[in-house]
């Protein structure tokens, strides 16, 4: 074998063994949970969204499973909604709508009207209600969302197409709405392999339903509260604007000390940080008047001093995590947080 030849399977050797390397590396780095914690603050608030860019639904507790929030049993027994388990299509593209392009849709809410129907409600438009669809019974779609990704739905039907094309639009067609079963976990490994590359915790085991990318999205409220110190005399911002699952307050709890919390423990729920959150738009949407800021706060704001040092050089507010235990979180519990244990 001659020089050259020898030289370049040696390198695609150690190529491969840095791939393998990083690989388990990653996946090892995953599995250790930490076993000393140290307390921070108390959950201030849980909130899912049962519709992605919909309303919210402020719980006082929820079931955390791997995919996100959803109702308790015991608050809604006949039928427990999930964090971001409907989303709005194109019917032609079918691709997804969001409260980006389309404020109104925070007003949109949803509620449990029997154990298999939903009821949806916006302000001037009837009732809807929605059957919870099966797959054996409704047609199945791949709704193409962030970066590319596909995530598959169930069609919920033509009488709730008309009714979200007739308020979103004001037209009688144009748009569907689609149910995420939770059969199918969500696969990232093509569409975020940038973000895969860079931040090592992050996989499609922190993936939720129709969420931009994690299950659970965490808000320091301290952190909210310094940015509109920051902003001053501009158009201050809520904690709902930047639609968080959890959000976590405390006497002693300092801004942006999120970004070092590398697992966050509450009950026995334990969560892994697996990136920074990255902003847009839609937090310039009042998420109870619908109304866009006319001055790009608070994200104008946020550009000036909280940019990603990742791929996307992007505002960042709060952390995205992925569920490492299941549980049930209650508003008033101990939060803790602890740092990786490297072995």
């Amino acid at each position: 074998m001659g020089v050259i030849a020898k030289t370049s399977l040696a390198f695609s050797l150690a190529t491969i063994s840095a791939g393998i390397a990083y690989y388990f590396l990653k996946q090892d780095k995953k599995e250790k949970i930490p076993k000393k914690w140290q307390e921070v603050g108390i959950v201030k608030k849980l909130c899912i969204y049962p519709l992605k860019s919909g309303n919210r639904i402020e719980l006082s507790k929820a079931e955390c499973t791997e995919v996100g929030l959803k109702q308790s049993e015991q608050d809604e027994p006949v039928y427990q909604l999930k964090d971001r388990g409907l989303i709005v299509y194109g019917e032609k593209d079918c691709e997804f709508r969001t409260g980006r392009t389309y404020p109104k849709m925070v007003l949109i809410d949803v509620g449990v009207h029997d154990v298999d129907h939903l009821s949806i409600d916006a302000h001037t438009m009837r009732t809807l209600y929605v059957k919870v669809p099966k797959k054996d019974e409704n047609k199945e779609t791949k709704i193409t969302v962030h970066r590319g990704e596909q995530i598959v739905g169930v069609d919920c039907g033509d009488e709730a197409a008309s009714w979200f094309s007739r308020y979103i639009l004001e037209k009688p067609s144009g748009l569907r709405l689609a149910y995420h079963d939770g059969g199918e976990r969500r696969n990232i490994t093509k569409t975020h392999k940038p973000l895969l590359d860079y931040y090592l915790n992050l996989g499609n085991e922190s993936t939720g339903l129709y969420s931009d990318l994690s299950s659970i999205m965490i808000v320091n409220q301290q952190s909210i509260n310094d940015l509109n110190k920051r902003i001053g005399s501009g158009t201050h911002a809520s904690v709902d604007n930047f639609r968080s699952n959890i959000v976590v307050d405390g006497p002693k709890l300092a801004p942006y000390a999120e970004d070092d919390w590398d697992w966050v423990k509450i009950g026995d729920v334990v969560l892994r940080n697996v990136k920074e959150c990255t902003r847009c738009i839609f937090t310039t949407v009042n998420p109870d008047t619908a109304q866009r800021s006319s001055d790009r706060e608070p994200l104008k704001t946020l550009e000036t001093y909280r940019l990603s040092e990742g791929p996307y050089k992007t505002p960042v507010m709060g952390i995205n995590a992925g569920v490492r235990r299941t549980g049930l979180i209650h508003v008033g519990d101990t939060v803790y947080f602890a740092k990786n244990e490297v072995q």
